[in-house]
């Protein structure tokens, strides 16, 4: 067994020089070349050892490889076996891996890296793995298997992958750490102006087929720092904060501010080097990949490739920024699923340049033959096709910081909603059948064609089968009853399609005009994904016992100014929906509302919710036949768009009614004038003083008028859920209303606003004493 403690004074005699001599030059190398001499110490004895193994290279990486060890780098290794099934082989690495880690972790206290890697694994390596070994170099065994391992290793080496993947992880860092060389505390190994931004641009060098540049004297004077940064701090430590700053200013007698100037100048000099380096691709040739070729910035078709790879291959050169000329390229045709998914998937700009180069038609046809449809609603801004890709940018552009960005970095594979959105619209070719049918059944075609799993097929064909659903959900039901993600949660199953389709909700919405997307909608999307999500991992839906929210709700109010005895009364008298969707913020104030109705004195108060971009109005009044109409017709006199009701009524004697309406003035809270002459309106009504009828007719609307013009939908339950769509424009909701209230029927709440360019309407709607109603009466109903 090696004797570590000659070792471990070799390496104090190297810190107490690297003290004596803080800016010594070439210590990194003496470092280097000690933990060298450590390793093939203990590697050389582990293989005599092992006679009988075969040929097995120790390879030293990174910046171990480059000989750049600080005072406390990790040590990275790999170990690569000529032959992968050689008897003795598992253990040898096993022994080698043992021995390695007692020295060097356990006797110098430093971080040890391990890989091992077979020779065959070259060309399926991460982009991480293969940085590494760009800085490669034997410290112990044969040569053979690392000759071996680097021949394939270029052979297969993926070049605008591995291009794509440094210039993002260099912005990553630049956003995580320093954007500037020019900051007052730097981050010397990966911020702008540190060492990697050398490492960089040489990796982009080699990456290209150029050699690698020679260290600059900035290079090397940074190593130093490092190297006197990692002393003081007495750890691995790549930030330079004030603190380490000064300590280090101690160390060299030198002034702090001149040296963080000389620091700041040296960065400059590096991230020069790697902005140069990202300029050279542009200069450069080097093959992206299924016959394209980047040739002075340009990416070119120089073979004839398949269709999926020329498209891969046009996606990476637009991640490159390079620039893709208007051409045909003609290909063999044949399509691989997985390479498409990811030339599709790479964003707006790829998309636009795989139309310019033909290849989008090739491999999309049924996108591309939307570019002239027009839509039929007048919503839309842009054509079929113009719309798909604007949706694509807005799933680009999401803020990773908010919650949509977590979701979507949460997408185990973000490529089945990228094709699912590309074919959301498709089905609108087929003017016969609903597009989201139509739109299904060619994804599905499409997806076989592609020669996709099972699985993706499936996600992809609900996605675009359903792409209306949650749409439909959040404008035409009412998201606080829990009833609402119940039937929400039977519909999309799982987790992932749930998260899926929050986001193809969002983007398609979006992408349809800049007005499309509102706050009130956004706060329905996310209340609609949380509540549904909870059901998806256990949470149960909606009691049929009451009983459970009026004790949850109790507690809550347990320290309130009202007596128990009143809340307990107030929540004995509600319906079970309202306990269930109502906050116990609300609830409070509701109570005192309830008393002031009770005594006889309406409630009636408006105000903003800035948030969402409406106003909430509530009545709280005794309740009377026909209360929600006369408070309806109230708001359609004065042109307000109304885009939820929320109707409860106390089983008490006398009955109170607590009537919750979200009201809007062209598409924004109500100015305070507005609000006022509303306001005045319904004290005048329901006090009696004037009939609600003489004010619509004040306000030029005939309250006779019934609706002529309509379709509807009918979900039997209890509630009861009425759908309806009429030709846009003011007043449905409230002859609606009025037609049901005609029947002696209860609209416990309801959802008013737009769908499918039509005004739309769902009502919860139930018969006296809760007893529910048949479709047969609401056919009768709806005829006359």
């Amino acid at each position: 067994m090696l004797e570590i403690q000659p070792w471990t004074t070799k390496r104090e005699k190297l810190l107490a020089r690297l003290r004596a001599e803080p800016e010594l030059p070439d210590w990194c190398e003496l470092h280097t070349q000690f933990v060298d001499d450590l390793i093939r110490s203990v590697c050389q004895s582990v293989l005599d050892s092992h006679s009988t193994s075969p040929p097995i290279s120790i390879i030293a990486t990174g910046g171990y490889g480059r000989r750049e060890l600080a005072p406390y780098s990790d040590i990275d290794l790999t170990v690569v076996p000529l032959q992968e099934a050689a008897p003795g082989l598992d253990a040898t690495v096993r022994d080698l891996f043992r021995a390695l880690h007692t020295a060097i972790g356990g006797g110098l206290k430093l971080e040890v890296g391990y890989a091992y890697r077979l020779v065959n694994d070259a060309p399926g390596l991460d982009e991480k793995s293969r940085t590494a070994l760009l800085d490669a170099r034997l410290v112990c065994g044969s040569e053979e298997p690392l000759d071996a391992l680097m021949e394939l290793f270029w052979k297969t080496f993926p070049i605008a992958e591995f291009l794509i993947y440094k210039l993002d992880e260099r912005n990553a860092n630049f956003t995580k750490f320093n954007d500037t060389p020019l900051c007052t505390e730097p981050q010397l190994k990966e911020g702008a102006g540190g060492l990697r931004c050398f490492q960089t641009a040489n990796w982009i060098r080699m990456a290209i087929g150029e050699r690698p540049a020679r260290r600059k004297k900035a290079y090397s004077w940074l190593l130093q720092l490092r190297n006197q940064l990692h002393l003081v701090a007495g750890k691995r430590q790549d930030l330079l904060s004030r603190q380490r700053q000064a300590e280090i200013a101690d160390l060299l007698n030198r002034d702090v501010y001149e040296l963080m100037s000389e620091c700041a100048a040296f960065s400059l000099e590096l991230f020069s080097e790697f902005e140069e380096a990202r300029i050279r691709l542009h200069e450069a040739r080097f093959s992206l990949g299924g016959g394209i070729t980047a040739i002075r910035g340009e990416a070119r078709a120089m073979e004839l490739a398949e269709t999926s790879s020329a498209a891969a291959g046009i996606a990476k050169a637009t991640q490159m920024g390079l620039v893709v000329p208007k051409q045909f390229i003609a290909t063999s045709g044949k399509i691989e699923g997985l390479e498409a998914l990811a030339a599709i998937s790479s964003g707006e700009s790829a998309l636009r340049n795989l139309e310019h180069s033909d290849l989008l038609e090739q491999l999309l046809p049924e996108l591309t033959r939307c570019k002239t449809l027009m839509p039929r609603d007048s919503h839309h801004k842009f054509t079929v096709y113009e719309h798909t890709l604007r949706a694509v940018r807005f799933l680009e552009e999401i803020d990773p910081k908010t919650f949509l960005g977590a979701l979507k970095a949460s997408l185990p594979d973000i490529s089945v909603l990228y094709l699912a959105l590309l074919l959301h619209d498709v089905g609108k070719v087929d003017q016969s059948r609903p597009h989201s049918i139509s739109g299904a059944e060619i994804a599905r075609e499409l997806c076989a064609r592609w020669g996709l799993t099972e699985s993706v097929c499936e996600d992809v064909e609900w996605l675009v089968r359903e792409h209306l659903t949650m749409a439909h959900f959040m404008g035409m039901r009412d998201i606080l009853n829990p009833q609402t993600a119940d039937e929400f949660a039977q519909v999309v199953e799982r987790q992932e399609r749930l998260d899926m389709l929050t986001l193809l909700t969002f983007v398609d919405i979006s992408a349809v005009s800049s007005e499309a997307w509102t706050p009130a909608q956004e706060n329905f999307l996310l209340e609609l994904h949380r509540r549904t999500s909870d059901l998806l991992h256990g949470s149960s839906g909606l009691p049929e016992d009451p009983s459970i929210y009026r004790k949850r709700i109790l507690r809550e109010l347990r320290n309130e100014p009202v007596s128990e005895t009143d809340i307990q009364n107030f929540l004995d008298s509600m319906p079970a929906y309202y306990l269930a969707s109502t906050p116990s913020n609300l609830v409070r104030l509701h109570i005192l509302y309830e008393q002031t109705a009770r005594s006889g004195e309406p409630v009636i108060e408006i105000h903003n919710e800035p948030s969402l971009q409406n106003s909430e109005l509530t009545v709280c009044c005794l309740d009377r036949p026909g209360l929600l109409s006369q408070i309806l017709g109230v708001v359609y006199a004065f042109d307000l768009g109304i885009h939820a009701i929320r109707a409860s009524t106390t089983n008490s004697s006398p009955a109170v009614a607590l009537d919750t309406l979200n009201i809007s003035f062209g598409g924004r809270p109500l100015p305070t004038a507005t609000a006022n002459q509303v306001l005045r309106a319904l004290k005048e009504s329901l006090g009696g003083l004037r009939d609600y009828e003489d004010i619509l007719r004040e306000k030029g609307k005939d309250p006779e008028r019934t609706q002529q013009t309509f379709s509807y939908s009918f979900l039997e339950g209890s509630p009861s859920i009425l759908e309806v769509q009429a030709p846009r424009g003011r007043g449905m909701a409230f002859r609606i209303s009025r037609l049901l209230a005609s029947k002696g029927w209860n609209i416990n709440a309801a959802r008013v606003g737009q769908w499918a360019g039509r005004g739309a309407a769902a009502f919860y709607i139930s018969g006296e004493n809760g007893k529910p109603i048949t479709r047969v009466e609401i056919d009768e109903a709806m005829k006359g």
